[in-house]
């Protein structure tokens, strides 16, 4: 896929609190809570590989790329510090730090290509965590349909599904987009986008969620396998070591 080298992610493929306990009787001095939500199963059949590397998020989330991935701002110029990572806008109202990058400049046309693009929001977003993994995926399914491809793309979101993280409950949903022809040497026939909100309160006590955004190719030569994708979405976590 292929981004124009910018500060926003407009072209091309491309973005813990857990609440009360059970529901008191009532009674003086037991006021009611809301029951606390379950996690649902984690993604991860185990821990990512030794050699991978590690990108940390400033709100305690962790997930691991492959060695050659890059890690930090992915539109960062030649000489800028390598640990500088400003933020990546996605185009579908989230800013993520904590971002690597697979196979940049792959393809030759202009802008800023890539196979695989992952990031973090820097702090959490209000909202229901499972409203905002649905709604980042809407999002980015009208942009890969009307922005990202020629002719437009099929790209059905499915309805998230409850997920664990670390035992915080968390929302998951990875669309599709299955792009329309004629499409260039920069497009893949298959766009994915994946999206994790792992729930949390704001500081005034209100829903909210870090979320995590993977997009990717697919279905052709010289993507990332799908086993390596799956095994990146699959590695978020807390880190509590640190």
């Amino acid at each position: 896929m292929v981004r124009a080298a910018a500060a926003t992610l407009t072209c091309g493929t491309l973005v813990v609190s857990l609440t009360g306990c059970a529901l008191w009787p009532g009674g003086s001095g037991a006021p009611d809570e809301t029951p606390r939500e379950q996690p649902g199963p984690t993604l991860a059949q185990g821990p990512p590989p030794a050699d991978w590397q590690d990108v940390r998020s400033p709100g305690g989330l962790v997930y691991s790329v492959p060695p050659e991935w890059e890690v930090g701002d992915p539109f960062g110029a030649p000489g800028d510090d390598p640990g500088l990572d400003p933020g990546t806008d996605w185009g579908s109202g989230h800013v993520t730090v904590a971002n690597a990058i697979a196979d940049r400049d792959y393809c030759p046309l202009g802008g800023m290509s890539f196979r695989a693009l992952s990031g973090i929001t820097a702090s959490a977003l209000p909202g229901d965590a499972r409203e905002q993994a649905e709604s980042a995926s809407r999002a980015m399914a009208d942009s890969i349909d009307r922005y990202f491809t020629r002719a437009g793309a099929d790209a059905p979101v499915p309805e998230a599904r409850s997920i664990g993280v670390s035992g915080v409950p968390a929302w998951y949903v990875s669309l599709r987009g299955q792009v329309h022809p004629p499409r260039n040497e920069c497009t893949p026939p298959t766009i994915r986008f994946d999206t994790i909100a792992v729930s949390t309160r704001g500081p005034d006590g209100a829903p909210a969620a870090f979320v995590f955004v993977l997009m990717a190719d697919e279905d052709e030569p010289g993507v990332q396998p799908t086993e390596v994708i799956d095994a990146v979405v699959a590695s978020l976590r807390y880190d509590n070591s640190v």
